[in-house]
């Protein structure tokens, strides 16, 4: 872990997805191997944090993490076919 990465762990503020204080250590991590798609919203005023994730991780794994959830419908669509696909079998 490099020395940045270190101290802007420690960091903390409110997390508008959990409702409560959480340090950047979490949301550089996000309970996966992926940082939390609001990373960059809720960051980057305190810290050059886009260059230090570029530093930790892979432009395709950036672009995964920060890609915006599905839609409420696509996601709603999605279970429907998995229920009729195993009501099916």
């Amino acid at each position: 872990m490099s020395e940045k990465t270190a101290e802007n762990d420690a960091r903390t503020r409110h997390c508008p997805l959990l409702g409560h204080e959480v340090n950047f250590a979490y949301c550089r991590q996000a309970g996966r191997d992926l940082p939390c798609r609001k990373v960059l919203d809720c960051w980057w005023r305190a810290f050059d944090v886009e260059a230090l994730l570029r530093e930790q991780f892979t432009p395709e794994q950036l672009q995964a993490a920060l890609a915006p959830p599905p839609s409420k419908i696509a996601t709603l669509v999605d279970l429907i076919d998995r229920a009729r696909r195993a009501n099916a079998d």
